[in-house]
């Protein structure tokens, strides 16, 4: 059993706001929202985060080209993407979307669809890495999403050609390119049939602690804030949960570490001698 107690001055439920404020999780599910000091049964939680100064918001869910991520720059098109990816292999692909994965994590996604044409690199990501995964096949292809298992969040025809808005080959992958990352979260949600994006008891935790007791975004706590505008300011989180897992905690990530980014490396170096 996990059970984690978060403690903020202001809680953005995504349907109201809610000031000196907490957050119960038990086993992955919201159990308890509420204002105010904790109920006592509450306060024997094994984890506690946030605290005074801090803004919790839901997690946002966020297509993107992931296994792309080393080659970005190159601005390479969907239909390359695409060439790249079965060349690469399941493995390197897994290896090249962790940096994309993990800056996406500390900047407050915790649901990802990644662009692919199959169930696989989700898969691996979610058995390997923690966090929420399904399937994003770009609009451009041509092609229809695929039925995704049930531990994945579904699939969904995403990116320039139709469909909700893709992170595409950006030189840094943070959801305020998406102009309202709040709004294009969920509208993503919807198209894809994924569940959350509220932070409301009897749903999954997906949620993003922010502190603005220390700049950058030093007293942001004292205002109130529309969603779009908080994950605008491309600020990285201090925590992030996702079910009952921590992947982000003092500002960093807590499984992919500089191992994964070095692997990355070397294998775009690799791919970039053949081009």
């Amino acid at each position: 059993m996990v059970e984690i107690l978060v403690l903020a001055s202001k809680i953005y439920t995504g349907r109201r706001v809610l000031r000196g404020g907490y957050v119960y999780i038990r086993d992955g599910v919201i159990e308890s929202v509420g204002e105010g000091p904790v109920p006592e049964d509450l306060t024997y939680a094994a984890l506690v985060l946030g605290g005074e100064g801090r803004v919790v918001a839901p997690g946002l869910a966020v297509a993107a080209d992931v296994a792309a991520y080393p080659f970005r720059h190159l601005f390479p098109s969907p239909e390359r993407r695409r060439e790249l990816y079965r060349a690469m292999g399941l493995e390197a692909q897994f290896a090249a979307s962790l940096p994309a994965v993990y800056e996406l994590h500390v900047h407050g996604v915790t649901t990802v669809f990644v662009e692919s044409e199959n169930s696989d690199l989700a898969l691996k990501l979610l058995d390997s890495i923690g966090g929420f995964y399904g399937v994003a096949v770009n609009s451009c292809w041509g092609l229809e999403p695929p039925e995704t298992p049930k531990a994945l969040s579904g699939s969904v025809k995403a990116g320039g050609c139709g469909g909700p808005p893709m992170l595409e080959s950006k030189p840094v992958y943070k959801p305020g390119l998406l102009g309202r990352p709040w709004t294009s979260s969920q509208k993503l949600r919807e198209a894809s049939g994924a569940d959350g994006g509220f932070i409301e008891e009897g749903l999954k935790a997906e949620l993003a602690v922010f502190d603005f007791s220390r700049p950058p975004g030093m007293m942001l706590d004292l205002f109130d804030l529309d969603l779009d505008v908080l994950y605008s300011l491309g600020l990285k989180v201090e925590s992030l949960v996702a079910g009952d897992d921590v992947l982000v905690d003092g500002g960093d990530h807590l499984y992919i570490v500089e191992k994964h980014f070095k692997e990355a490396r070397r294998l775009a170096e690799r791919v970039l001698r053949k081009e």
